[in-house]
């Protein structure tokens, strides 16, 4: 078996400060992508498996009361799951202590709270994802076997600024929702003080909630910063009691927090978080769950994809395929068997010669051939054994070279039974012959120092089918690259003015993107076309869509499979640059090659 393993979320160790691979899409406290309370809308890559735990801690005085001394702490599990490009599901455990001077009793331990999470998204222009999550959430009761419900729809954004430049690694994210709490029922209001409320995580009033925050990926770790207001909605007259008597508007007990948060990046697929959140919200009013002066978080996460997806590890088995030396056919001579029955021995049927006998190779059948030992007496009885009847095969001539040079190279065959993977060496890469079952295959080649190619080939039973590849070496600075859920051109693909005909300069680019797509496992892509705003609209949508149809239609030529390509246009409705100048105008003319099946 032959495994190459892709990490998906690889370590920022010796990168550099503006390298993609910066990114580490983490998991929030709660579960489901994002900084440390709020939710991203970029869910990275399908399949990703993430787990964390999460620990909180504060101690301080005249918190919540004056004169009261207040210590919590407290640990959330969670576990996200990214099971389609644009869903994220999330699932968590919290538990939480809380000793106060003032409460009675003094330690108040609330236990059982889960949080589960669900969240759509979709990048609707280059950089941006936008969707929107449902959290469900039950809340044990105190001293009882009751359960109340929480319910909180919320829009979720994020913005991504590397898409106008890989000099601003900087992420931004917003959320906005309604959070329904129904943890007021759990206890007689006229039973707790402000501080016993604050224990048992007591809100009697549903909440606006919109919080803001930002991310810088760097090499090693994400410095990132987070603010966060709730507003308690249907307050009667807008006032709230305060816990010495006195009424206090609603707005002056709005919990507001800022965060500042740092992620641990170096270690693949491992992020540590350290964070300190601030309660800039100092009046304290009744029904309301005040925010202390700070809290110390610290959490792990880690990510597996248990799905091993090709983008992430590629499990082929290696089959050495060797073609039989031709045997002539002679009558079977019977052998005698422990039980005195003698199998009669078929013979090979006559396989095509190779061109280089001097290095034969075999097909490995999924049959199992024993070494029959000749026999030295007659046998006593005779039992005929039909060999197995073999899957119907076709040979295939296979060349491998460049400027008509043989290329020792690796080819992978997908199809079949099973997938085959093929080394040949230097001698056999100009010319040589396998058998395979009939059918349709898909054929990736790859060689140190040379862009990879792919090629779908199909025959019939008996057929004979010659395939060759050209290679060409890899340019000494490479064009494209990939970026998040995009391919990145270094170069704009280059077409006749006006018209949606490819320009000759424009083939080499294309070739990366194919070797790109070869060498990443990426199974599909959507070729976007764009364009200025100068001329009729109508006009630059169809010049978009051609030109873009155009790119996949040389692709396909090249040799990629029709069905991992799928083309678009969008006219001048999605610029990256301001049209107001010539150089803004030729970035907006551009191809762009997204990403929709890793």
């Amino acid at each position: 078996m032959d495994q190459t393993y892709q990490a998906h979320s690889p370590a920022t160790l010796g990168n550099s400060w503006m390298d993609a691979r910066n990114l580490r899409h983490g998991s929030t406290a709660t579960g489901g992508v994002g900084l440390l309370r709020l939710a991203g809308a970029d869910l990275g890559r399908k399949g990703v498996l993430r787990f964390s735990a999460t620990g909180e801690f504060f101690s301080t005085s005249d918190f919540p009361v004056q004169g009261a001394t207040n210590t919590r702490t407290g640990g959330t599990f969670a576990v996200g799951y990214v099971p389609l490009d644009f869903l994220d599901l999330s699932l968590s455990y919290t538990a939480s202590t809380n000793t106060n001077t003032r409460s009675s009793p003094n330690l108040i331990q609330a236990l059982g709270d889960v949080t589960l999470g669900a969240r759509a998204t979709k990048q609707w222009l280059p950089g941006l994802w936008a969707g929107a999550d449902v959290r469900v959430m039950t809340f044990s009761g105190v001293g009882s076997n009751q359960i109340a419900f929480g319910f909180s729809p919320r829009a979720v954004a994020t913005y991504d600024a590397r898409s106008l430049s890989p000099m601003l690694p900087l992420r931004l994210h917003a959320n906005l929702g309604l959070l329904l709490d129904g943890t007021g029922s759990l206890v007689d209001a006229g039973r707790l003080n402000a501080a016993e409320e604050y224990a048992l995580g007591i809100n009697r009033y549903a909440r606006l909630g919109v919080g803001f925050g930002l991310e810088v990926p760097l090499p090693v770790v994400t410095p990132f910063l987070e603010y966060g207001l709730t507003s308690p909605l249907g307050v009667p007259d807008g006032q709230l009691v305060a816990p010495d008597g006195s009424l206090v508007p609603v707005g002056s007990v709005a919990p507001q927090t800022l965060g500042l948060g740092l992620k641990v990046t170096a270690v693949q697929n491992l992020t540590f978080t350290a964070a300190a959140e601030l309660g800039l919200t100092r009046m304290v009013g009744r029904g309301v769950q005040p925010v202390p002066p700070f809290n110390l978080v610290l959490g792990a996460s880690f990510n597996v994809d248990p799905a091993l997806q090709a983008s992430g590890t590629r499990v082929i088995e290696r089959v050495v395929v060797r073609e039989p030396t031709p045997v002539e056919q002679t009558t079977p001579t019977p052998v005698r068997t422990e039980t005195t029955q003698v199998a009669q021995v078929p013979q090979p049927t006559q396989a095509p010669q190779s061109t280089q006998p001097t290095q034969p190779t075999q097909v490995v059948q999924p049959t199992q051939v024993a070494q029959v030992p000749q026999p030295t007496q007659a046998p006593q009885s005779i039992q005929v054994i039909e060999a197995p009847q073999q899957a119907p095969q076709m040979v295939m001539a296979l060349a491998v070279t460049s400027k008509r040079k043989p290329v020792p190279a690796t080819l992978i065959f997908f199809g079949g039974p099973t997938p085959r993977q093929v080394k040949y060496s230097k001698a056999d890469a100009a010319s040589h012959q396998i058998q395979l079952p009939a059918g349709r295959y898909v054929v990736e080649v790859t060689a140190p120092g040379f862009l990879a190619q792919t090629r779908t080939v199909e025959a019939a039973d008996g057929a004979s089918l010659k395939l060759s590849f050209d290679l060409v070496p890899e340019p000494k600075q490479r064009q494209v690259k990939r970026e998040n859920d995009k391919l990145e051109l270094l170069q704009p693909v280059r077409f006749a003015d006006g018209k949606a005909v490819l320009l000759p300069d424009s083939h080499a680019l294309l070739a990366q993107v194919m070797d790109l797509m070869v060498r990443n496992g990426i199974q599909r892509v959507r070729i976007e076309g764009h364009t200025d705003n100068q001329g009729d609209k109508t006009a630059n949508l169809n010049l978009s869509k051609e030109r873009a149809r155009a790119v996949a239609d040389y692709l396909i030529k090249a040799g990629l499979d029709p069905s991992r390509i799928e083309s678009d246009g969008f006219g001048d409705s999605r610029p990256v640059a301001p049209n107001m100048t010539p150089k803004g105008r030729e970035l907006n003319r551009r191809v762009d090659f997204v990403i929709l099946d890793r």
